[in-house]
């Protein structure tokens, strides 16, 4: 069943900063005292690209460092031919404590790597393999931001961290899920108080539903992000985009199908040529992209290699017949 989309706002940015002042040149989000420690949580941000072929799935980000430490979005190559990207509070640094950061892409790299699918916290009749993937890494990320004692800017629907999951599954085909972490918390005694991070929720933003248009997928993080949608620029018929479209008739084909919402008719070739041109010629110079492709029986390739990555998890197993949060899938 296809979920409806939540909205996600600047607010995260406030989500540590509530608790004191910006980190300045620790980073762009800010500290946070607890017995003496402070805590400082970098952001992931920018845009992901999602697009869905005849015959591969591409996945492509770009960041938007606006302030020091920033990182763009992080991928982390999964088991089972997935790729996720994440987004949001991606490093966590204990100030003054003399230990390394903590990293959420591996975390999630770790929590890839052992395969977990299913967990106790599992619910009947729920996925096996997206769910219990989220789940587990909700495991990871309660354990660091469990250290926040202080009340926090944030709305309820606001998300601490995203992330995108990409790819192909067995016997399912192409498909594209968008998971969302959201903090709860509680007043325990005077000024002190427990957050806990709660169950992400599920947004499947590939297939789409019946009759809705197959052509790019964008996800923004903070929506704040200005400027338009890569698919807006190509119905503009964007002047960086003409060059691309008309370097060749194939690839001017797939960038029509990409408008027309048949994504999933054009080649993966052509195709690739026009995503990796357009977001190359809609980035500033100091933006640094990323595109990975990936298709059917677990062939996953970086078209464009991103600043930061970890190496693939081995391949794990999903049983047959198992639990799963997918709808239909239509061709």
């Amino acid at each position: 069943m296809h979920r409806a989309a939540l909205p996600i706002s600047s607010a995260l940015i406030a989500l540590i900063c509530a608790v004191c002042v910006f980190a300045g040149a620790a980073g762009p989000a800010a500290r946070a005292s607890q017995s003496d420690r402070e805590y400082v949580a970098n952001l992931a941000t920018g845009r992901v690209i999602v697009c869905v072929t005849r015959d591969a799935v591409l996945v492509g980000a770009v960041g938007e460092k606006s302030e020091a430490g920033a990182h763009p979005p992080l991928f982390v190559p999964l088991n089972g031919g997935h790729v996720a990207v994440l987004l949001g509070a991606v490093e966590w640094i204990e100030l003054s404590s003399g230990k390394p950061p903590v990293r959420l892409d591996a975390e999630l790299a770790e929590v890839a790597a052992r395969g977990a699918h299913a967990t106790e916290f599992s619910e009947p009749n729920e996925a096996g393999d997206i769910e219990g993937l989220g789940i587990a890494f909700l495991e990871r990320i309660r354990a660091v931001a469990a250290k926040l004692h202080h009340p926090l800017d944030l709305k309820s629907d606001e998300p601490i961290v995203q992330v995108v999951v990409a790819g192909y599954e067995k016997d399912y085909g192409p498909e594209a899920w968008l998971l969302s972490y959201r903090v709860q918390q509680r007043e325990l005694k005077d000024d002190y108080w427990d957050t806990l991070v709660q169950r992400p929720s599920y947004e499947q933003l590939y297939p789409p539903e019946k009759g809705e248009p197959r052509t790019l997928i964008e996800v923004r993080y903070p929506p704040e992000i200005k400027g338009p949608t890569l698919l807006q620029l190509l119905g503009e018929n964007d002047q960086r985009l003409v060059p691309i479209r008309s370097s060749d008739p194939k690839v001017a084909q797939a960038a029509q199908e990409i408008f027309d919402g048949a994504s999933n008719k054009a080649a993966s070739d052509p195709a690739t040529v026009f995503v990796r041109g357009a977001i190359t010629a809609t980035i500033t110079p100091d933006n640094k992209p990323a595109l990975a492709i990936l298709r059917e029986g677990d062939k996953f390739d970086w078209v464009i290699s991103p600043p930061e990555t970890f190496q693939k998890a081995a391949d794990d197993k999903r049983e047959p017949g198992a639990p799963t949060l997918r709808g239909p899938h239509h061709q």
